[in-house]
């Protein structure tokens, strides 16, 4: 049995909870679709949402494939498909019938009045608008846990020679100094046909052109797995690469993506696998011994990106008349939440079978 990789799984979990940060600052930016936007938005914080939105997802997706293999290979395909149904497909199908019919109430209360919920629900016509929300990756990451199971499975019929090429290119890719140039190249197509930027799900029908996108780090993250004894190398080459996804965030954010989609998803993935490189070796650098205080946020990320969608625009409604600008809103705004969402999840979650749904164990309380 191996140890917990702290490091990875730690970046996993800042990964979703730089979702709530990206949530909270588009209800104050006037940029992107959001149930709250405020009267008087500031553009001030708009490159910090571009520069998260272009990675956050696809270095989720690394860490997904990772740990996926590894679940693949420690318990086998029978007890790794029992694992993805209870902790993914459950959580979602649970917590998005109690989440969906009370942010439908939450807007149709800010765009119509209060008085028309209940007509709204009655009529029926809320099924017309039925949406995933903020958890349309896990149905994403259910279906890429699916292809990668089908793929591990079939490769147990392709012969050891192929499967050894396979990895050895997949180890010399890594290893090149200009590794992060390597892999957006794969990338690059995917985001070129979305007009160079990631788009979000727009129902529950699946979207080729999303799922594409996510398979390229998924698969990364699951090979990389198997050539886990490189991990030191996302050590070096960090300040390069941090360095290197300045102008090409420049690109990405500056090219208008309807005239030139293909320049601006250079841009876009270039400047998302630097990051994804950098903030690997990070977190390898200064996340890898145990930590309580990372473990218990690294257990608790789950729930609280969930669970903050109601509790980030009830506070944003709630501070709607308060006589500050939206730019001294927005610590306050991400600080309560995440107060609330943290106590939340002690007192509620953490000891209880919604923790040993979300956790695969319940913990004791701290």
């Amino acid at each position: 049995m191996e140890n917990r990789n702290h490091a990875l799984d730690s970046m996993r979990a800042t990964m979703m909870l730089l979702g709530i940060y990206l949530h909270v600052v588009v209800g104050y930016s006037g940029a992107g679709r959001w149930p709250y936007i405020d009267a008087h938005p500031t553009p001030v914080l708009n490159f910090t949402l571009g520069v998260i939105h272009g990675f956050r997802m696809p270095a989720f997706f690394v860490m997904a494939g990772f740990f996926g293999a590894l679940l693949w290979n420690r318990r086998g395909p029978a007890s790794f498909a029992s694992n993805r149904i209870r902790r993914i497909l459950l959580p979602f199908a649970l917590f998005w019938s109690l989440l969906f019919p009370l942010m439908a109430a939450i807007v149709i209360s800010l765009e119509q009045g209060t008085d028309k919920i209940v007509p709204a629900f009655a009529s029926g016509a809320l099924l017309s608008r039925l949406h995933p929300l903020h958890l349309w990756f896990l149905e994403y990451l259910l279906l890429l846990y699916l292809l990668g199971g089908v793929v591990a499975w079939l490769a147990r019929w392709i012969p050891v020679s192929v499967m050894t090429i396979i990895h050895s290119l997949y180890r010399w890719a890594v290893q090149r100094p200009y590794a992060p140039v390597w892999f957006a190249m794969f990338s690059w197509l995917p985001l070129a046909l979305m007009s160079g930027n990631l788009k979000d799900s727009d129902g529950f029908m699946p979207e080729w052109r999303i799922l594409l996108a996510y398979t390229v780090p998924f698969g990364f993250g699951w090979m990389l797995y198997h050539s886990r004894d490189l991990l030191p190398r996302f050590e070096r080459n960090i300040g390069v690469f941090l360095l290197l996804q300045v102008p090409a965030f420049f690109v990405y954010a500056l090219v208008p993506g309807r005239s030139h989609p293909f320049v601006k998803a250079a841009g876009n993935v270039l400047m998302c696998w630097f990051l994804i490189f950098a903030c690997t070796g990070l977190f390898l650098r200064h996340c890898s011994r145990p930590s309580p205080r990372w473990r218990y946020m690294s257990d608790a990320s789950y729930w609280l990106y969930i669970m903050h969608m109601p509790v980030v625009v009830g506070l944003q409604v709630a501070f709607q008349a308060v006589p500050l600008p939206a730019l001294a809103k927005v610590p306050i705004v991400l600080g309560v939440a995440v107060a609330i969402l943290v106590l939340s999840y002690d007192m509620m979650v953490r000891s209880t079978w919604i923790g040993a749904l979300l956790n695969g164990r319940r913990y004791a309380r701290s």
